[in-house]
């Protein structure tokens, strides 16, 4: 243990100067160009809008002293704010600094806390330094604390979630806190108490995922120390452990009751995965010296090289460093199957995310080699030497062997560093030339895959000027029941529709293009004075994500669980969505027209629908759920329409007149055999147009409908490496066959299809195994797209297999002539699959329904949390609601029920009552109680040990 009290002085002012001078050359840049930190994918659509939302609520609350309302109809359908938000700001310390600056300043608030949590992380690394080692060199501590904080994790998170830094701040400090306190012989119970504090309350995931680390560290001293059974050991942890736990739960315990109710749940463990892909192995002693731009299983490698020699070094002398040499075999161990990965990912997708953690003991390890370079053997260079060449064959083969990529360079400095460390082997010296070594591989770490962020051309990274214009123009938006707006932007004199709270669907702000906007959906317009429907955040409403799989649209994910409700005529106009703001390359259902006069937004027509539903109207027409399953996907859809499901014995029993207005159309998929309902199709596509697919002969009773496309029993064989080898060739070919067709194009006498063919193969190395990626498929009817998106089993936040999908094709048209509807997959592989084609009405059937249920809305006012209504009805029946469903709901005068398989309901007696729905965040109340209990309880641990510690110095 160092007692020196120069220690701290000389190495916060060394750390400070160093970190300054890497920061301006790494990020001063960014500042001179205007170029931001926010990655067009989460960046802008969840952690900017959330950040701007969260300085909004903060000033609210410092001006007025009134928190945030606990349900927000601004969330999509409507959310809980504290449940949404927990994951985002309200855990995020270094988010509540935003309260003291004004809105232009937002996003340089968000650019700068980017750096200062990297300088708290290599703070925090010091820590443990002066805590675990015994090294009194500043250059060394300080060269490894850069090793720490500029990783391939840092150099990959820092852009997409700016919060994902913060668990390299707490971790280092979780884990001396903790060895305090077990390996201490007088125990420091309150950091400790306050670390696991702050460890939930930052985030609950993260804290599930240090607490894993934190318990390997923990089993593996408690072994070598063997304490297990000793009682004292087990009080002196598990008293400020409770205690810890107790303090953050006012956050924690309602965010863990919206997570285990929410859509966030795998349908797989693992992904299905026992072991990764072939590819995955070859590249990983590659991957973990150098980082590649798109981690595979979020495998962001990226170690400091030092580092790696670090593990060696300390392996080899596995009696000297036994805590660490196990740690690095178990972490080994645990790289090597999905199983692990999942584990530590809360039982979900093989995300190797954990490896952040591992940066701790791989920068010890570095401090530990530089400070006993004069021990190095020859076994150890012999180690180093063939580690050395297994990572250099690794890395050019994730890079398939080109020697021009620009990892190529990492490979130069690894021999560098070893010849270096031979050379202090033999002579005694400064360490400035490793030094320089081991900073300009951090630099190389760091920038190989964002030096493009500065090109506007490549970059995947916003300007600050762009983000302002993009949170400006939110206002631009329109708020659904200010119909004189309306009406002034329209010409017309009033708005037909009965406004009460409806919502309204803004497509993506930054385009449709995937190479543009990654992210499934934008939040941008919480900013906005719609209440736009479509949402992306990480935890979604559970209930409306059952409703939405069984009405099987094809792209909802676990994130963004209303995707654009497929466009859907019916649902949308039922889930009370009056504009629709479509960008041009998008479409919008049936009934949503354009308002004439009215301006475009962000380059988005105005449509609006007046067959809208409202917020809140009765129905005594009731289908029960057992009913509402029975029917196809298309048919509960037009079921939402007419009559509300429920399993009540409030109102009438029937069947839904509307859903049997859905038709089975008739198809062929070939046209010399007679129309059937369904077809199956088996399908290898030979080139990339190759398309198959089915048509829809001349019929008049499609007028004035939605054409679905139902697919289902979907199977995907996916190619080998040699067929998509045969498969590109084959491309290849075609397109020069065409070229030679083309009489104005000059002969070209540089085809050679071996020689392509080698080059593909060698080009794609490193996809050599087993297929774990996904595929797109794409139908076309007259002119309308729908495409559907089956992710692979490596995509770790939006896994999702489907064999069953209801695709919309939009409004029936070409009615009098036969058609042709097109399937396009994206892969090469054998698809099988069954297709059949329902349509249902969006004409004066559809607009009759909707029209009863406008008749019967029932307005209500929201104000504080309260949803406040008056209704008088001749018979009981059923208050149905588009609200989705939360226990946080309750009903001062009714019973509520779930109805329509996501939402809130009524049941109402005859006569005139007062509605009266309020909110409350579950789990907060008694969260509240909790954390008091653990502050009084922290205050009494403090003050005994405080008074114990007087008493004995006396």
């Amino acid at each position: 243990m160092i007692n020196s009290e120069k220690w701290w002085p000389k190495h916060l002012l060394l750390y400070s100067v160093a970190f300054t001078i890497i920061a301006l050359i790494l990020f001063l840049p960014y500042f001179i160009t205007g170029t931001s930190f926010v990655l067009q994918a989460d960046g802008i659509s969840q952690h900017v809008p959330a950040l701007v939302e969260w300085q909004k609520d903060l000033h609210h609350l410092l001006s007025t002293h009134t928190w945030p309302e606990q349900w927000n109809f601004k969330l999509g359908l409507g959310a809980d704010y504290y449940q949404t938000f927990a994951h985002y700001t309200l855990g995020d310390i270094f988010s509540y600094g935003v309260a003291f600056i004004g809105a232009q300043h937002v996003v340089t608030y968000y650019n700068v806390m980017i750096i200062v949590r990297l300088f708290c992380s290599g703070l925090a690394f010091l820590v443990a330094v002066r805590h675990f080692l015994d090294s009194e060199r500043p250059l060394i501590n300080v060269l490894a604390s850069m090793g720490y904080l500029f990783t391939g994790y840092t150099a990959f998170s820092m852009y997409s979630h700016p919060f994902f830094i913060n668990p390299l701040i707490i971790f280092p400090l979780l884990i001396v806190a903790l060895d305090n306190v077990i390996a201490s012989a007088k125990p420091k119970y309150v950091p400790f108490t306050v670390m696991v504090a702050w460890t939930l309350w930052n985030n609950y995931y993260f804290a599930f995922l240090l607490a894993l680390g934190a318990l390997i560290f923990f089993s593996i001293k408690t072994s070598l120390n063997h304490q297990w059974l000793s009682i004292r050991y087990w009080v002196n942890l598990l008293v400020p452990t409770m205690i810890g736990l107790l303090l953050p739960m006012i956050l924690l315990l309602p965010s863990l009751l919206g997570m285990f109710s929410s859509a966030r749940s795998n349908p797989e463990f693992a992904n299905g995965l026992f072991l990764y892909p072939l590819n995955y192995y070859l590249a990983l002693p590659g991957t973990l010296m150098s980082n590649i731009a798109t981690p595979n299983f979020w495998l962001t490698g990226g170690f400091s090289i030092i580092g790696l020699i670090g593990v060696i070094y300390v392996v080899r002398r596995f009696k000297h460093y036994p805590v660490l040499t196990w740690i690095f075999i178990i972490s080994g161990i645990m790289l090597l199957s999905p199983i692990f990965a999942a584990i530590m990912n809360g039982g979900s997708s093989p995300s190797n995310r954990w490896i952040l953690m591992l940066a701790l003991p791989v920068s010890l390890a570095s401090i530990i080699l530089l400070n006993n370079l004069n021990t190095l053997q020859k076994k150890d260079f012999y180690w180093m030497t063939s580690s050395l060449v297994v990572a250099s064959v690794s890395l050019l083969y994730s890079n398939n062997f080109d020697f021009n990529s620009k990892y190529a360079g990492m490979l130069l400095i690894a021999v560098a560093i070893v010849a270096t460390l031979s050379w202090y082997t033999q002579h005694t010296g400064k360490l400035y030339l490793i030094s320089f070594l081991a900073i300009f591989n951090i630099f190389v770490i760091m920038v190989q895959n964002t030096q493009v962020q500065l090109n506007p051309n490549k970059s995947e990274i916003l300007s600050n000027t762009n983000i302002k214009k993009l949170i400006d123009q939110q206002t631009s938006y329109l708020n659904e029941t200010d119909d004189q707006k309306i009406a002034k932007a329209t010409g017309a004199a009033t708005d037909p529709v009965q406004s009460n709270l409806y919502r309204s669907y803004i497509d993506t702000q930054l385009g449709s293009s995937e190479a543009i906007d990654p992210a499934p959906a934008t939040n941008l317009a919480l900013l906005s004075p719609a209440h736009n429907a479509e949402s992306y955040w990480s935890y979604q409403n559970g209930a409306v994500s059952d409703l939405f799989q069984q009405l099987e649209l094809p792209n909802i994910s676990n994130n963004n669980v209303t995707s654009n409700f497929d466009q859907r005529n019916v649902l949308s106009n039922t889930l009370g969505i009056k504009y629709w703001y479509p960008n041009a390359e998008s479409q919008q259902p049936d009934n949503y027209k354009r308002l004439p006069g009215a301006p475009s937004i962000n380059q988005q027509p105005i449509t609006k629908s007046d067959y809208v539903y409202p917020l809140a109207y009765l129905n005594d027409q009731v289908l029960s759920e057992k009913a509402f399953k029975s029917l196809d996907p298309t048919m509960r859809e037009a079921a939402l329409a007419d009559r509300v499901v429920a399993d009540t014995t409030i109102g009438t029993q029937q069947e839904s007149k509307f859903a049997q207005t859905v038709m089975t159309v008739p198809l062929q998929r070939d046209l010399s055999k007679p129309v059937q309902t369904k077809t199956h199709i088996t399908f290898s596509p030979e080139l990339e147009d190759d398309q198959t697919g089915i048509y829809l002969p001349e019929n008049a009773d499609l007028d004035g409908t939605e054409v679905h496309l139902k697919i289902e029993n979907i199977t995907y064989k996916p190619a080998s490496f040699q067929e998509n080898a045969d498969f590109a060739t084959a491309n290849y070919l075609n397109t020069v066959q065409q070229k030679a067709a083309n009489p104005q194009k000059k002969p070209d006498y540089h085809t050679n299809a071996a020689a392509y063919k080698f080059n593909w193969q060698r080009k794609h190395l490193n996809t050599l195994g087993k297929s774990v990626s996904g595929y797109s498929l794409t139908a076309k009817y007259n002119g309308y797209e729908n495409t559907f998106t089956q992710t692979g089993r490596k995509n770790l936040s939006f896994y999702n297999p489907k064999d069953t999908i209801t695709m919309n094709l939009g409004p029936a048209t070409d009615i009098e002539d036969m058609n042709f509807i097109g399937l396009n997959f994206s892969q090469p592989g054998t698809y099988s699959f069954d297709v059949s084609v329902k349509a249902i009405p969006t004409d004066k059937r559809f607009k009759q329904v909707a029209r009863k249920a406008q008749a019967n809305a029932v307005p209500l006012t929201y104000k504080d949390d309260q949803l406040q209504g008056e209704v008088n009805t001749d018979r009981p029946t059923i208050l149905t609601t588009s609200i989705p469903y939360s226990d946080g709901w309750t009903s001062k005068n009714q019973k509520i029920i779930q109805v329509n398989n996501g939402f809130i309901g009524l049941e109402l007696n005859s006569g005139k009552q007062e509605i009266d729905l309020r909110y409350q965040t579950p789990g907060l109340k008694l969260g509240y109680w909790l954390s008091v209990t653990g502050l009084i309880l922290i205050v009494l641990v403090g003050t005994t040990s405080f008074v114990i510690k007087k008493r004995a110095k006396k």
